[in-house]
């Protein structure tokens, strides 16, 4: 294989899963941390990934036109918010 392109096109989307959530956690399923050389191909073969499969994107990944997609704050608020609480938000200073 020539690039990183075609190693992504070729993993499994549960080797996928896998390098996505050892980005995320900086470990290795076992526990055993990423050195920075593995995170840095890692992440690459991630991005990579994305580019080719993400059909649809979560917010800040890579859509398949190889952007970063990222969503309106008031579509992440819509997203997240508990649809049987009707109750606001408050903060408490400590």
């Amino acid at each position: 294989m020539a690039n990183i392109n075609d190693y992504a096109k070729n993993i499994t989307p549960a080797l996928y899963q896998k390098l996505a959530t050892a980005v995320e956690t900086g470990k290795w399923l076992d526990g055993a941390p990423l050195s920075e050389e593995q995170k840095a191909h890692s992440l690459q073969l991630v991005m990579a990934y994305q580019k080719e499969f993400n059909i649809e994107p979560d917010h800040f990944t890579i859509a398949q036109n190889g952007e970063i997609y990222m969503e309106s704050k008031k579509v992440l608020k819509q997203q997240f918010a508990d649809p049987d609480d009707n109750s606001e938000v408050h903060l408490i200073n400590l």
